[in-house]
């Protein structure tokens, strides 16, 4: 390393020095290759209309609330409005995090659950529509394992249906 870093300055001194630093980063994660191609094409963005939309960190467990308001919405449509919370330790207890609590203006519910406290390595999650008991859907992301990494997602009534 010394060597490198007293070489006089010439092009080839730079792309040695260069290449020691890229030697010595990180290797990459492959969670991490389409995420912005997945944030670009996942990501809810607003196509017609108007929206008012704010986000309010709370005091109370660290609780957010978002609020979404369509402005000039249809007349059919007397609370045009989306409200989500995410708790990250709701009523003090740290073992698990809604992630999510939703209420959209047509008034359906989601509920998005996560527990990364069960085993080390182990994350399980849970999403639920409130309504229907057998749309719940159950997942497990288990990175315990060396260079692997094992996902399993299943409804919660019938399991054997993964």
């Amino acid at each position: 390393q010394a060597s490198l870093a007293q070489a006089p300055f010439c092009p080839g001194a730079v792309s040695r020095l260069r290449l020691w630093q890229l030697w010595q980063m990180a290797p990459v994660k492959f969670d991490d290759i389409p995420k912005v191609a997945n944030e670009v094409l996942n990501d809810d963005y607003q196509t017609s209309g108007y929206v008012f939309k704010a986000k309010q960190k709370t005091n109370w467990a660290d609780a957010v609330i978002n609020t979404q308001v369509d402005i000039f919405a249809d007349k059919a449509c007397s609370t045009p409005a989306k409200l989500a919370w995410k708790l990250p330790s709701p009523f003090g207890v740290s073992a698990f995090n809604i992630d999510k609590l939703e209420i959209d203006k047509a008034g359906k519910f989601k509920l998005e659950a996560s527990s990364d406290k069960a085993y080390p390595g182990l994350k399980v999650d849970c999403k639920s529509d409130l309504a229907d008991v057998g749309k719940i859907v159950i997942g497990c992301h288990y990175t315990g394992l060396k260079n692997a990494s094992v996902k399993l997602e299943t409804k919660a009534t019938k399991p054997q249906d993964f």
